[in-house]
């Protein structure tokens, strides 16, 4: 388990699959996979297969399960974050910003990529405060009728140590 802010009590451990089954009928409740339909199965299976290039992290705040992190490394020139994702009691309180300065330190590479559904604008906003710029729109990628728009935030030499 590692220590992300000592003050707050976050840490990142490896994702078990003790969590997977509470994680995936949560997260399947949530915006966007609510509204891009995707199922607590599909959300399992996802979070259970096997994929060396996929770290999957259990995101917990003061002992409590508050959601999960995972990042594909390798990825285009840097990692992708797939899937950051905190519990609605948990949002909003700096954790997210502080999972990207997280992935940024951990992965050391100048690019870090993510992508976020184009009706999702609260993730939109979070991802532009948190330094990502919009590079493409990836028309109709997980569902008809809904684009997915790519990120990368740049980081400095000086951000890496």
């Amino acid at each position: 388990m590692e220590m992300i802010d000592e003050k707050q009590q976050i840490f990142l451990s490896p994702l078990k699959a003790e969590y997977v089954s509470d994680l995936s009928m949560t997260l399947c409740s949530m915006d966007p996979w609510r509204t891009l339909e995707y199922t607590t199965e599909a959300f399992e299976l996802y979070l259970l297969r096997a994929d060396v290039a996929l770290n999957r992290y259990v995101v917990m705040v003061s002992r409590k399960v508050a959601g999960v992190l995972s990042i594909r490394s390798p990825w285009l020139f840097g990692p992708f974050i797939e899937l950051i994702a905190l519990f609605n009691e948990f949002q909003g309180k700096g954790i997210g910003s502080q999972l990207v300065e997280w992935s940024c330190d951990h992965y050391r590479s100048t690019n870090l990529w993510a992508a976020v559904s184009s009706f999702n604008l609260k993730a939109q906003e979070f991802y532009s405060k948190t330094g990502f710029q919009q590079i493409a729109v990836l028309e109709d990628l997980i569902k008809g009728g809904w684009n997915e728009i790519l990120l990368r935030k740049r980081v400095a030499a000086s951000d890496k140590g």
